[in-house]
């Protein structure tokens, strides 16, 4: 009984846990992934700005980006003598290597025999995946495992981050400033909450309307406040411009507790590159090679997941045999192996876009800041 195969449990659970609130399919809100894809999308219609450079139809190149450093005051003359001031030539960044994550489900032809019909009828994922289709099962179970990979896509994203925030003018510094939201509304703080982060911002030269916020624990109640209008939020006068908030459990293990961040609209670009389109992929005899997108949406109902581009192999295990299955030596009868793997970075403004001379120095359109509540 315990092991999941009696038929009526199996229609009884899906019928009563729909949706997100079935436990196995709800997917923890990644704020940090969905604010880089919902950007891609908004900027061009595709959540990848680089990549586009870097990978055609599978062919995958080398990219650098030019820029060049502004010019700054203090390096005009006052005298009409036909002289040359100099003009700054450009700088080169290199895109960062790629980073890989792979989760790969093997599910027996045996298995699926104790299931009802409906484990067995295939499901059509596009092209160039497999034309036969993939078993219901093992596709639900890919679904499954594509919202555990980007919870690692999202940690590692958010440790690439944590080392390449910029310098807040305000300080001088890349590291967190300390943002105090105040307990009492008796007075109207000019220094401090919602309207000192905006005012940084502007000292930033980031337009107020240009930027989001991501991160988790005090800033999220200041935003459920705001939302809610409660006596709190609206006796502090707090500016009318609020960025949008990308809630992200995993900040807090990654940058800190109640630390969040203030991102200019695309000044950090994703990365993400599929090694099996165009004529890479397809049927290889052995296998199928495909790239495929996963009706994802997370616990919030928020769907920019699913704008995520996957690699994946389709293998089938033609003879009983021994696999390695998380590490350990195991028999398995015939059946099919799906692999879902990544290719993916991130791209910052390099730090030397501003030169020494210039009040940005050091900044890249990312701020760090850690929430207080006194």
């Amino acid at each position: 009984m315990a092991n999941g195969f009696v038929p009526g449990l199996l229609l009884a659970s899906k019928q009563v846990y729909t949706g997100a609130v079935d436990p196995s399919t709800k997917i923890t809100p990644l704020g940090y992934l969905r604010m880089l894809l919902r950007r891609g999308m908004i900027t061009n219609g595709n959540p990848n700005l680089v990549s586009a450079s870097i990978e055609n139809q599978g062919h995958i190149r080398n990219v650098t980006i030019k820029y060049k450093q502004r010019s700054t005051a203090g390096k005009s003359v006052t005298t009409d003598d036909c002289s040359i001031q100099a003009t700054p030539g450009y700088l080169e960044a290199t895109i960062p290597s790629l980073l890989f994550r792979k989760n790969g489900t093997f599910i027996s032809y045996d298995e699926i025999r104790k299931y009802e019909n409906e484990a067995s009828q295939t499901v059509m994922v596009g092209r160039p995946a497999p034309p036969m289709g993939i078993m219901r099962e093992l596709w639900d179970r890919v679904i499954d495992k594509g919202q555990g990979l980007l919870q690692d896509v999202d940690n590692d994203l958010l440790t690439a981050q944590a080392a390449a925030f910029g310098k807040n003018v305000t300080t001088g510094l890349n590291t967190a400033k300390t943002v105090n939201f105040p307990l009492s509304t008796a007075s109207n703080p000019l220094a401090q909450g919602m309207t000192m982060l905006m005012t940084d911002i502007m000292d930033n030269e980031i337009p107020p309307t240009d930027v989001d916020i991501v991160g988790s624990g005090l800033i999220n109640n200041v935003y459920m406040q705001m939302n809610l209008n409660t006596q709190n939020t609206k006796d502090q006068n707090y500016p009318n411009m609020f960025p949008n908030l990308y809630w992200d459990w995993n900040t807090t293990s990654k940058w800190g507790a109640n630390q969040f961040a203030v991102f200019q609209r695309d000044a950090v670009q994703f990365i993400n590159i599929n090694k099996w389109g165009g004529n890479f992929g397809g049927d290889k005899l052995s296998s199928w090679l495909f790239t495929l997108n996963l009706p994802l949406a997370d616990s919030s109902n928020n769907n920019e997941l699913s704008s995520f581009k996957f690699d994946a192999q389709l293998r089938h295990i033609d003879c009983p045999q021994e696999v390695e299955i998380d590490g350990v030596p195991t028999q398995v009868d015939r059946g099919w192996v799906l692999d879902l793997m990544a290719n993916y970075n991130q791209f910052n403004i390099p730090t030397d876009a501003y030169n020494a001379a210039d009040r940005l120095t050091g900044n890249n359109g990312t701020l760090r800041y850690t929430a207080t509540n006194a």
